[in-house]
């Protein structure tokens, strides 16, 4: 077949498949805001803000551009919408839908990335691009073709798994003749390679004159901002809906168009839930889930097209917000004890959508959110962030002790000496609406943090205890009494406790201590606190700990804390035993390499604040990242050792250090 006669084939079949797509019905003309990076995108400061018809300009004119926003606001649709516009305008549009991601698939994607990321463009394209070609076909298209690769539900896989399809997409662009993508993404940081070639935006709320224009009445205030999402305000024109939250409206939505009885919920939720742990997707075995939710429900939602059966004997709902709700539905209903660091994974892909999250929150009685917040923070403190972000004044169901919690350690991660640390704390306070969150967002300095919770009058007991450590100074003497209590059962009190070690002054012999805890401590989370505070200890003992719990310990999350600490350990070490640890870190450069999360966590760690670091911080982090650089194949692998080098020869090198003020920031 001659070239263009590939070109028109394949146009034509873009064309033929967005032809069922049901873009004649009421579409929201949507807005969005472009920023300069992740910082401003959280800040909402937006360098540009353009209506949808321009967002074809903006992506091909760079390249790489990724869309943010929040579930329900419209963005597969955008993206669809703008398939269409790129096709009307002679531009070969593939869609790769990431949304039809089976927990098998995770299976085959380590397979074809097992020597190099670039290996897997064709699996990608050809199994999620609609066009069911390869990426080798697309390249061999001749080269005055332009092509637009529209990437829709990054955020509904793992967050390791997406990095690295990041990655991969970065590499077809930069290899492929005109080509471009334009990801659809949740509003998460993402480590996104040759970051200043992407445009970031995030898709903003319908303004009230559009409700009012498609709703037909004034806009009620007390609706709150629910219906500036187009999933809602649609679901409100449609069938009547007249809830003001969003789990309420899910709710809704189900029994007046899902068409279940309200018997029905608590089966669904737990099947829902079900297929989250098993499949870690959004598409799933639908035997296993009809046997849980029973034959009438599956069927009232097929018949309603609420949840959508594939050939293959899967399926999936049309809306992933739903699947949410009833997910969210089930784990609220668990006693506190369930709600464990690996069933919080599954209900998020591994903290890479926190819907479900902010969806459980608004099912929960007043009395039950204060401990979810707990058991939240205990997981992931920026997952009990980003759940607080979505808090109004109206319906926030937290104590306002428990927040204030939650911001003041979020605020303490403003200062540390990992710049990545600062930069997710930054973000996550950026998001909050809550007024009492702004002081703890705007000290310029640990002392300003302990003036704002200084400020705050409180009966609680346990706040009053909490805020009396929490406080303590860098000229404090943390006695091993007192940290013992990083032991604790109470995950504020435990992660208080470790927090505060690394920053105060700790008696001699306090890492023979923690090594002694260490040795007989069955609880993971525990083991995690006492690495975080081995790596305020330079000595010996303290290393080798660390690097025994790198190296053996079953618990990846207490793997990603000792490789951080390692790095925190050698900053604040000198002579001798950072050479040390850099030779251990060298020697287990492979064993690194092979899990990701670990290599990602070295990267970070690495790139301290330069106000921290000794003049020769620097030939350690090079020593590091040859010895990682040399212990990987792949030229993607080894261009993010590359980078991070970079970076580190910016920060230490050229002799730039961000003022006290920029750190603040982040």
């Amino acid at each position: 077949m001659a070239p263009s006669d590939n070109v028109r084939e394949l146009m034509t079949r873009a064309g033929d498949l967005s032809q069922d797509w049901p873009l004649t019905e009421v579409q929201f003309s949507l807005r969005t805001g472009w920023a300069r990076d992740y910082s401003d995108l959280f800040a909402g400061t937006y360098s540009e803000t353009i209506d949808e018809n321009r967002i074809l300009d903006s992506v091909l004119a760079k390249g790489r551009a990724l869309l943010c926003g929040r579930g329900g606001d419209g963005k597969t649709w955008l993206l669809r919408r703008l398939y269409r516009k790129a096709h009307k305008q002679g531009i070969l549009p593939v869609l790769i839908d990431l949304r039809q991601w089976t927990g098998a698939d995770y299976d085959k994607w380590k397979e074809w990335t097992s020597k190099e990321i670039g290996d897997a463009a064709d699996f990608l394209v050809r199994s999620f691009g609609q066009l069911r070609v390869g990426a080798a076909e697309i390249d061999r298209l001749p080269p005055g073709v332009r092509k637009i690769l529209f990437v829709d539900g990054l955020n509904e896989i793992t967050s390791t798994v997406g990095s690295q399809i990041l990655q991969l997409l970065d590499e077809m662009v930069r290899e492929q003749i005109n080509l471009s993508v334009l990801v659809v993404d949740r509003l998460i940081r993402r480590d996104l390679p040759n970051a200043p070639r992407w445009s970031l935006g995030m898709v903003l709320p319908l303004t009230d004159a559009q409700v009012r224009q498609h709703l037909g009445r004034a806009a009620d205030p007390g609706f709150g901002d629910i219906l500036s999402s187009p999933f809602f305000l649609d679901a409100a024109m449609r069938y009547g809906l007249g809830a003001t939250r969003r789990a309420e409206a899910s709710e809704e939505f189900l029994l007046v168009h899902g068409g279940l009885k309200p018997n029905d919920l608590d089966p669904v939720a737990a099947a829902a839930y079900d297929a989250y742990r098993s499949s870690r997707s959004r598409v799933f075995d639908r035997s296993q889930f009809l046997q849980i939710a029973g034959v009438e429900p599956v069927a009232a939602m097929e018949r309603s097209q609420t949840l959508v059966s594939t050939g293959d004997g899967k399926c999936y709902f049309r809306h992933h917000l739903i699947h949410d709700f009833l997910a969210a539905r089930h784990f609220a209903q668990w006693p506190t004890e369930n709600w464990t660091p690996q069933c919080l994974s599954e209900l998020t892909f591994e903290a890479s959508s926190f819907d479900a999250v902010e969806m459980v929150f608004e099912q929960l009685p007043a009395e039950r959110a204060d401990p979810f917040l707990r058991q939240l923070y205990d997981w992931n403190l920026y997952a009990a962030g980003y759940a607080l972000a979505q808090a109004r004044e109206a319906d926030a169901i937290v104590g306002t002790e428990m927040r204030t919690m939650i911001f003041a350690m979020l605020a303490e991660k403003r200062f540390d000496r990992v710049l990545a640390t600062r930069q997710k704390a930054n973000d996550a306070l950026s998001l909050m609406q809550l007024s009492d969150a702004r002081q703890f967002r705007e000290a310029r300095s640990i002392d300003g943090l302990f003036e704002a919770l200084t400020a705050i009058e409180s009966a609680e007991t346990w706040f009053n205890t909490w805020r009396g450590i929490f406080c303590l100074t860098a000229q404090s003497a943390l006695g091993n009494e007192t940290l013992s209590a990083i032991r604790a059962a109470d995950s504020i009190v435990g992660w208080t406790v470790a927090n505060v070690a690394r920053r105060t002054i700790l008696e001699v012999g306090t890492s023979g201590i923690l090594a002694s805890w260490l040795a007989d401590e069955q609880n993971s989370t525990v083991r995690w606190r006492i690495a975080h505070v081995l790596g305020a200890v330079p000595d010996a003992v303290a290393a080798e700990k660390l690097f025994e719990l790198l190296d053996s310990d079953p618990d990846g999350s207490v793997r990603y804390g000792a490789i951080r600490s390692i790095v925190e350990l050698a900053s604040r070490a000198e002579g001798e035993l950072r050479k040390a640890v850099g030779d251990g870190i060298g020697g287990r450069a492979s064993a690194i390499s092979n899990q990701h999360k670990i290599a990602a966590e070295l990267r970070s760690s690495l790139l301290l604040d330069p106000e921290v670091t000794s003049v020769d911080w620097l030939p350690f982090v090079a020593k590091v990242v040859r010895a990682l650089f040399l212990s990987v194949e792949s030229t993607a692998d080894r261009d993010v050792w590359r980078r991070c080098l970079a970076e580190a020869e910016r920060l230490y090198d050229s002799g730039e250090k961000p003022s006290a003020q920029e750190a603040a920031r982040g």
